[in-house]
């Protein structure tokens, strides 16, 4: 313990989320519980009767059930960590539990849960400046346009993400060669504290809650979230793992992705197999590919 008395807690947090290893425990969902502590002193909050001088609890309850709701990760470890970093940004030292009541165990059992003990000096990445990262969003099912406006105001309340900037509306034609409709797509600009794997855990996590499955690839989608590329002070972050690989390998290749981001960042070079290219000279090498912007109500079309 920090030899600090006071604390304010957040008992038996109920949301429904899509954590877990199966297909299943993603694609259905279920409800975590969670418990938080945060260690931190009420003496000015108790002089003052000052909502402005405390953690307001309200506050704290609705972020973190964005982050079960609003993310997909395969382990509660993971989902413990990601609460424990948004907490250590309201305080010094934070415990947090997360349960787990119908976890898929064949056998009887009461609970499953992960404990978190962290404080501020180990939070490490999470106390670095914003990345900032292009993310490429399109839909062909349903009512696309609504699903990419709900995406962009989930990924905006996410307490570790800002939406700064988001690209118009475009029509574009199916990639990969399956019959299917035609996509929506924008681009968004965000500033973020999460890691990037976290941040593909968030994206993931919203293409759930839209319906998104995986049945075929390059097929029809409620939601696609593909992260293009995140940039911090030290420069273009790099990945290479099963899951993700950064910057996009293959964003030169295609216009849905480049038209929106080039609306939002025209002085932004891409990369390819020649070396690294102004955007709109990668754009104009695509002039095959049909991409639409679509007028929005309040603009008619010139």
């Amino acid at each position: 313990m920090s030899g600090q008395p006071d604390r304010i807690e957040l008992r038996g947090l109920t949301v429904r989320g899509n954590h877990g290893v199966f297909d299943f425990e993603k694609r259905e969902g279920q409800d975590f519980v969670v418990d938080v502590v945060l260690h931190t002193s009420t003496a000015a909050a108790a002089g003052t009767d000052d909502i402005a001088d405390t953690i307001h609890y309200g506050d704290l309850a609705e972020a973190v059930a964005h982050i079960i709701e609003d993310t997909t990760f395969d382990l509660i470890e993971t989902l413990a960590e990601a609460i424990a970093d948004h907490c250590l940004t309201l305080t010094d030292h934070v415990e947090v539990v997360v349960h787990k009541p119908s976890a898929p165990i064949e056998r009887t059992f009461a609970d499953v849960t992960v404990t978190v003990d962290r404080h501020r000096a180990d939070a490490g990445p999470a106390e670095a400046p914003a990345a900032v990262a292009y993310l490429s969003l399109g839909a062909n099912l349903g009512d696309p346009a609504a699903t990419l406006d709900d995406a962009v105001a989930a990924l905006d309340r996410h307490p570790a993400i800002t939406v700064v900037a988001r690209s118009s509306l475009y029509r574009t034609a199916p990639w990969g060669g399956v019959e299917q409709n035609d996509f929506r797509n924008l681009g968004v600009l965000i500033e973020t504290t999460l890691p990037v794997d976290q941040l593909l855990g968030v994206a993931q996590g919203i293409e759930v809650a839209a319906g998104r499955t995986r049945e075929l690839r390059w097929g029809p989608r409620t939601l696609d979230i593909d992260l293009i590329s995140v940039t911090t002070e030290a420069g273009e972050v790099r990945a290479a793992t099963p899951t993700l690989t950064l910057p996009h390998p293959r964003a030169h290749e295609r216009a849905f992705v480049l038209v929106p981001w080039a609306e939002l960042a025209p002085e932004t070079t891409v990369a390819t197999a020649s070396g690294r290219l102004p955007i709109a000279e990668v754009i104009a090498a695509l002039a095959d590919q049909e991409i639409t912007r679509v007028p929005s109500p309040q603009t008619p079309e010139i």
